[in-house]
C-alpha cells in the first residue's frame, strides 16, 4: 500500500544518488565536453544548486501536508480539475523520463554488450523487470539499492587510481581557458537529469521527518555532483576533450582503458555488474512514481493495479521513440533541460507559496538550542552553504581575475574541488546531526528529557 512505505535517511540519500548519477553513463556527457572542452568538469555546480532547491520545496510540502504525496497535494491545492490537469502534465513528464531511460539503456546494451540481440528484445526484458518491481514498493528498491550503489560509488572514485598510468594532466591545460558563457551553458545541460529529483515528490508520504528528508536528499545530490565532476576530470585527463566529445558512451569507453595486469583487463565488466542494478533501481523509482501518479486519479491505495497495462504501454511507446542514438542524445541534452525548467519552476514556486501558508512547526526532528549537537548542526549547515557558494565564486573569480598561467589555473581548480569536497562532508554531518537529534528526541520522550 502507498501509505505504508517508510525509508530512512541513508536509503534516501543513496536513492537520490542512484536516480541522478547512474544515468550519467548513458547520458550526453560528450555534449557537455563538446561545449566547454577541457573545463567540462565545472559543469555540475549550478545543477546541484537547482536540485537542492527542488529538494527544499519537496521537504516544505512534506511538512505542510504530512502523509500526502505530490499528486495528492496538487488535488488538495488546485482542486479536482486543475489539479488533475497538472498531474496529467507530470504524468507525461515522468513518461518522458522512463522512455529516455528505457530506450537509452536498450541502445547502450545493444551497442556495447549485446550487438547481435535486437533492441526490442532487450527493451521487453528490461520492462518485465520493472513490472516485477512494480508489484512491490519503494522500500524494496531502497534495500536493494543499499547493496549496489555504495559499491558503484567507491569503484567510480577509484577510477583515478586505476587509470593512473593513462592519465596526463597536460590534457586539462589551460584550465579555465573556455569562455564563462560556455561553462554556464554546460551547466544548463545536466539540469535535465538533475530534474529527476522531482520523482521523489511521489514518495513524500514515506518521509516522517521533513528536515531530515531534505538533509538526506541534499547529501545525495552533492554526492552526485562531486562524483560526476571527478568522472569528467578523469575522462578529460585520459582521453582529452577532442576524443571524449565524439564518443556516445564515454564513461564505458573510459573504463575499457583500465589495464591493471595482463590477465585483468576487463574491468568494465565489473563496473557494469555494479552499475546495471543501480541504474535499474533508478528506472524502478521513476516507474513507481508513474504508478503512484496514475493511482492518484482514482484514489487507489494499491497502485500496482496499473502495473500490467502501464508496463506494456511503456514497451510500445519506447519502441517508437528515438529511432536513432543521435535523436536520443539531442533530446536529452537540449530538449529535456527546457522541459524541466518550463514545468518545474512555475510548479515549485506555486507549491512553495502554498506550503509556506500551510506550514506547521517541525517538532518531530528538533535539536534544542544551546546544545552541542545544535551548534554542530548549524555549523554544518553554514559550512555547506559557504562551500557551495565558494565553488561558484572560485569559478567566476578564476575566469575574470586570475591570469591564464598554469599555476593560477591549477590553484583555482584545486580550490574548486576542495570547496566541493567540504560541501560533501558538511552535508553528511548535517544529515547525521539531524538523525542523532531524532534518536535523542525519541529517547527523551520516553525518559522525559533531552540531554546532549
Amino acid at each position: 500500500m502507498i501509505h505504508k512505505q517508510v525509508i530512512n535517511h541513508r536509503q534516501t540519500a543513496w536513492l537520490v544518488g542512484s536516480v541522478l548519477m547512474t544515468a550519467m553513463m548513458i547520458s550526453s556527457l560528450h555534449k557537455i565536453v563538446a561545449i566547454s572542452k577541457m573545463d567540462a568538469w565545472f559543469s555540475q555546480i549550478l545543477p546541484v544548486g537547482y536540485a537542492i532547491v527542488v529538494a527544499f520545496v519537496l521537504a516544505e510540502l512534506s511538512r505542510a501536508y504530512p502523509g500526502k504525496n505530490l499528486f495528492e497535494i496538487l488535488f488538495i491545492v488546485c482542486g479536482k480539475w486543475i489539479g488533475g490537469f497538472i498531474n496529467l502534465i507530470l504524468l507525461g513528464y515522468i513518461w518522458i523520463i522512463l522512455t529516455l531511460d528505457i530506450k537509452g539503456a536498450s541502445e547502450f546494451f545493444r551497442q556495447t554488450l549485446l550487438p547481435r540481440t535486437p533492441v526490442e528484445i532487450i527493451l521487453i526484458v528490461f520492462v518485465l523487470l520493472m513490472m516485477y518491481y512494480g508489484r512491490t514498493s519503494l522500500e524494496v528498491a531502497a534495500r536493494v539499492n543499499e547493496i549496489y550503489f555504495p559499491a558503484y560509488f567507491v569503484l567510480s572514485m577509484m577510477l583515478y587510481f586505476l587509470l593512473g598510468n593513462e592519465y596526463n594532466v597536460e590534457r586539462l591545460e589551460p584550465i579555465l581557458s573556455t569562455d564563462l558563457e560556455k561553462i554556464f551553458a554546460s551547466n544548463l545541460l545536466p539540469i535535465g537529469i538533475y530534474g529527476d529529483i522531482l520523482l521523489f515528490g511521489a514518495f513524500l508520504h514515506a518521509s516522517t521527518h521533513p528536515r531530515l528528508f531534505f538533509a538526506a536528499m541534499k547529501h545525495g545530490i552533492i554526492i552526485v555532483g562531486f562524483t560526476v565532476s571527478m568522472l569528467l576530470l578523469i575522462l578529460l585527463g585520459v582521453m582529452g576533450f577532442t576524443i571524449a566529445s565524439r564518443l556516445n558512451f564515454p564513461i564505458f569507453i573510459l573504463v575499457q582503458q583500465i589495464h591493471v595486469t595482463d590477465f585483468l583487463d576487463r574491468i568494465e565488466i565489473i563496473l557494469f555488474s555494479l552499475w546495471f542494478p543501480a541504474f535499474t533501481i533508478k528506472v524502478i523509482v521513476a516507474y513507481l512514481a508513474f504508478l503512484v501518479c496514475l493511482g492518484s486519479f482514482g484514489g487507489q491505495q494499491h497502485y500496482n493495479a496499473f502495473n500490467l497495462p502501464s508496463g506494456w504501454f511503456l514497451v510500445v511507446t519506447s519502441m517508437l521513440a528515438f529511432p536513432r542514438v543521435y535523436d536520443f542524445d539531442t533530446f536529452l541534452s537540449y530538449t529535456l533541460p527546457v522541459i524541466v525548467l518550463v514545468i518545474q519552476i512555475p510548479l515549485l514556486l506555486f507549491l512553495y507559496i502554498h506550503a509556506r501558508m500551510n506550514r506547521t512547526m517541525d517538532t518531530q526532528v528538533s535539536i534544542p538550542k544551546g546544545t552541542k549537537l545544535y551548534r554542530f548542526y548549524r555549523f554544518m549547515v553554514w559550512m555547506g552553504g559557504i562551500a557551495l557558494g565558494g565553488c561558484l565564486v572560485t569559478l567566476v573569480a578564476g575566469d575574470l581575475f586570475v591570469d591564464k598561467s598554469v599555476f593560477a589555473g591549477f590553484f583555482t581548480a584545486g580550490l574548486y574541488l576542495v570547496f566541493f569536497f567540504i560541501a560533501l562532508i558538511a552535508s553528511y554531518g548535517e544529515m547525521q546531526a539531524l538523525n542523532h537529534g531524532k534518536q535523542k528526541l525519541g529517547q527523551g520522550k520516553r525518559a522525559g528529557t533531552f540531554r546532549q
